[in-house]
Order: C-alpha cells, then structure tokens, then sequence
C-alpha cells in the first residue's frame, strides 16, 4: 500500500498544475438556426487494494491490478442547438479512447408547450436519480464505488446495479416529459429499445417502458424535490416448443433532494427495489426457459455535501462530501448484501472547473471477507 501512496502522490501534483481562469460556452446564431458549443476534460488518478500478487483467499478481488493508474476519464464536446422556437437538438461525442470516437447524446426535441415536449434518439433514460445528474457535477469522482479488480455490483452501490440491470443509463428512445407552469410538477414517460448495441440500433424485438414523476417544493430557502420512477423491461428467450417469448422484469426508484449545487447543504438519497433480471430467487443464473422467476434486490444510497464560499488560491469554493450506499443482489438470500463509503473533498477553480478527491471503502456482509478500497483524483476543466 506504501507503493500505492507514492504513486498516488505523483499522480496528483500533476492533476494541480493548473486550472483556467475563465473558460465560456461558445454561441453562434444563423438565421432560424443558433449552436452552442460546450465540452468537458475529465483528468482521473486512482489507486486499488486490487494490487497484491496472488489475489488474497479473503478478497473479492478479481484479479491484480496496477496500484496506480492515470488516464483520461471523459473527452467531450456538446453541441446544443435550437431550430426556430420549437426544436432543440443535442450532440455530444466521446474522445476518451483518444484513438475512437464514441457518441453519448444524440437527440431532438420538439416542444409543444412547457407541459408537452417530445424528445427521440439517444438519450439518459429517466431513471436512476444520481446517474441523470452531470458528469460535471457529480458530488463524486465515480458515481459507483469504483474499485478496479473488482467486476461491476461486486462493490455495492446503487448506480452499479441501476446500470448492471439496464435501467440507467443512455439508449434509443422516444420520450414525452414537461412540467407545470410553476415547476412544481414535472414528468417523464418513455419507450425505449431496452438493449440497443454500439451501432446505435435496436438489437433485438423487446422494449421497455419507464415513468418518472417529480415533485418540487421548497422547505425554508432551500429546494426539495421528491418522486418516484418505474421501469417495465420486456426480457426476451427462447423455447424448443414455443419458439420466441417475453417476460417482463419490473423495478422501482424512491428519490428525494434537498437544496442544490453551490449553495451550501446538500443531500440526495435514492432507493431502488424490484427484479433483478440476471438470477433466480436461489441465487444462479437465471435460466426463463426452465421457468425461473426473477429474484428480488434492493439497493438505496444518499449523499450529503455542503458548498462553501471561498477566495484563496484561486479557489472559490470548498465542498466537503460523503456518500452511503446499500446493495442486496438478492433479498431471498442471507448475508449477500455490501455497503460503500466514500468521504470526498470538492475545490472549485471557477464554476464547473474543479478539482475532485473521492475514497471509496466497500465492504460486505459475507464473513471472513476482507474490504478494497481506491482513492481518486480527478481534474475537470469545464467550458
């Protein structure tokens, strides 16, 4: 681990040498048409407890991994645009691989009034309350208690298995949502291919179906936002006697968030429970040709954080930040179940751009298992 420290430490005084002053979104405007052109640099450092050689009998680790590592989390450039008064479009490729070009955002919306706004192409589904938060202002370096040499869910947190289940995260849909007048009540409600691949089309016949309800009030000078969403996933197999046939998971989210970005405290929380498509109720691979049901999981995280105002160093502001997460793959079975922790500090250079350190610990309910745990830093330029 003395290793990991020193490398850790390098890695980090390269992360700082330098931040903006002031960076800007660029606007241009032709006739019916307007752009504007935005992006983000995403600079990560992390160590592992995955490093030592052979893997621990204790550990869940799956293989070794370098202690360190330093690479280029997210190389984004956003083009958002506007047609007329009643068309707006997102395009966002990904440069992270640096030598392939990926596309995250690729959508257009029109709307027909601030309570009906058609949405279609490649987009977040409403799902997953941490995961529709940006990148870019994510209260943690990782949404998920990242540790490499651990596969996805094996470090339990509630992204993870949002995004192991296929609730989250972007794919081809067709999506109606808008809000009141006052913005008191917002909606979501969607189509989407369930499973589209990396050419950006669907893959197979199923679909599934999401909704997304939310609630704003405010308690005292802060916002709170209260809600829920469900996910229908049409899960397709196949029979020597029936041919082609369907079976639909179902899962659920509880989500709650007081106060918001920059403005002193805080808290988002989330819980997740439902069908996990991938076992049945004892625990293996879930075989629906044999007539296996779905297990039941659960999984609930929050987060609490507090900005405060500063003026040193270039800083100009300070965001302490901690994070709790629960995952129980299955409910049907005893001592399955993990928790995460990550304490993290956020400085602020100006605006988005910002320096953020993270420490994930997971650990599992299983006994004679050891914890991992990784430190990140991460340098994010903005503009």
């Amino acid at each position: 681990m003395k290793r990991s420290k020193f490398g850790m430490a390098a890695v980090l005084s390269v992360l700082v040498l330098g931040v903006p002053a002031d960076l800007s979104a660029q606007e241009f405007e032709t006739g019916a048409v307007s752009l504007k052109f935005n992006g983000r640099i995403q600079l990560q450092a992390g160590t592992s407890s995955c490093d030592e050689f052979p893997v621990a009998a204790d550990s869940k680790c799956g293989e070794q991994v370098p202690s360190t590592d330093l690479f280029l989390r997210r190389v984004r450039l956003t083009v958002t645009g506007k047609i007329g008064e009643n068309i707006d479009f997102r395009i966002q490729p990904d440069y992270n691989k640096v030598t392939q070009l990926g596309l995250k955002d690729a959508w257009g919306r029109f709307t027909f009034s601030k309570l009906a706004r058609l949405k279609a192409g490649h987009f977040k589904r409403p799902f997953d309350e941490f995961f529709l938060i940006s990148s870019t202002q994510s209260p943690t370096v990782e949404r998920t208690i990242a540790i490499r040499g651990l596969e996805n869910f094996v470090a339990p947190s509630l992204t993870a298995g949002t995004v192991l289940f296929n609730l989250s995260d972007r794919d081809i849909g067709l999506e109606l949502n808008g809000s009141t007048d006052d913005g008191l009540f917002t909606y979501w409600a969607g189509v989407f291919t369930g499973d589209s691949d990396f050419r950006f089309q669907d893959s197979n016949s199923e679909k599934q179906f999401m909704g997304r309800v939310q609630f704003k009030l405010d308690v005292g000078d802060l916002p709170l936002k209260l809600g829920g969403a469900a996910a229908a996933t049409d899960e397709g197999y196949e029979t020597e006697s029936e041919g082609l046939q369907t079976e639909y998971y179902y899962d659920f989210e509880l989500f709650g968030r007081l106060g918001d970005f920059y403005g002193g405290p805080h808290v988002i929380a989330s819980y997740v429970f439902g069908d996990n498509p991938t076992q049945n109720p004892g625990g293996q691979s879930i075989d629906l040709p044999a007539g296996d049901d779905f297990a039941s999981f659960q999984t609930w995280q929050a987060v609490g954080m507090w900005y405060f105002g500063a003026d040193f160093l270039g800083i100009e502001g300070v965001e302490p930040v901690f994070r709790i997460t629960y995952g129980d793959p299955n409910t049907d079975i005893s001592d399955d179940g993990g928790w995460g922790y990550t304490p993290g500090l956020n400085l602020y250079f100006y605006k988005r751009n910002r320096l953020v350190l993270s420490w994930d610990f997971a650990s599992w309910e299983e006994s004679g298992i050891r914890g991992e745990n990784s430190f990140k830093a991460q340098l994010q330029f903005h503009f």
